[in-house]
């Protein structure tokens, strides 16, 4: 059987899968319940561009000198859009159904979650804008998603979890998946500030938080409810199927959630 295959009817690495992508689950309802929790956070916005390398010619100059050079300005938007649960998912298909590394998936589950914590942490706290946001840059959508809204911005999981992906496959950097993995990871710090899509310090204390979290996570495994490790292994197998389908119909609709609403709405609106 290849071994691929068998990983999928492996009790051990379903019930990891099935842990990942409900953290997954767990920071978008964060996000659809922040709309009404995060009324309480302070924006300091106006404060935070007093900073030095926060200015308007300085975000403008980086993205128009991005755009003048097409295959870097492509490269960096593919890199972009896969960064957040692209880089996630790839890293949970190596690390545990290609390499079947139960101890590094669970640390890096525990990465994930404390990440999710320690940033949620601060939105509810205070927030700040993207510079795209800020500077009313054209040709970027300022609508919330299901993956990211507009105060999600200091610290950067985008760029948090870049560094905890590089930290964490960096024991595999001699083999050419945790070559490319950590190829691409180290890409989103650059596409991120380039694109306009966050500050540097955003970037800065997105890797701050990454150590922090790697340091306090190292040789940790995270407990798994039990409840998952009680079902029949053909049940397990459904649930991660069905949890899978939906985490790519819910990857769809907030890549582009004007368009799914045009599908909804003309699905409805059928006699």
């Amino acid at each position: 059987m290849n071994p691929l295959l068998a990983r999928l009817r492996d009790r051990e690495v379903l019930v990891r899968l099935n842990a990942f992508i409900l953290s997954y689950f767990g920071w978008i309802a964060f996000g659809v319940l922040y709309g009404y929790i995060g009324r309480w956070s302070v924006d300091v916005t106006r404060e935070f561009l007093k900073l030095p390398l926060t200015s308007r010619s300085l975000v403008l100059g980086l993205l128009h000198y991005t755009r003048s050079i097409p295959p870097l300005y492509a490269t960096l938007r593919g890199v972009y859009y896969f960064g957040f649960a692209g880089s996630i998912a790839f890293m949970v298909l190596y690390i545990l159904l290609y390499l079947r590394d139960l101890k590094t998936s669970d640390e890096l589950l525990a990465r994930y979650l404390m990440a999710y914590a320690g940033a949620g942490t601060v939105y509810l706290i205070f927030h700040i804008h993207a510079p795209h946001y800020v500077y009313h840059i054209p040709g970027y959508s300022v609508d919330n998603t299901l993956l990211t809204r507009q105060e999600f911005v200091l610290p950067s999981l985008h760029n948090t979890f870049a560094a905890i992906n590089i930290i964490t496959i960096w024991k595999y950097r001699k083999r050419l998946g945790g070559k490319v993995l950590i190829a691409i990871n180290t890409i989103i710090p650059f596409a991120t500030v380039l694109l306009g899509h966050h500050w540097i310090y955003d970037v800065l204390t997105g890797f701050l938080l990454a150590w922090a979290v790697s340091r306090v996570t190292d040789g940790w495994a995270v407990r798994i409810p039990r409840s998952l490790y009680r079902l029949e292994l053909k049940s397990l197998g459904a649930l991660t199927m069905f949890n899978f389908v939906l985490a790519t119909l819910m990857l769809l609709i907030a890549l582009d959630p004007q368009k799914w609403l045009m599908v909804i709405r003309s699905i409805l609106s059928q006699p």
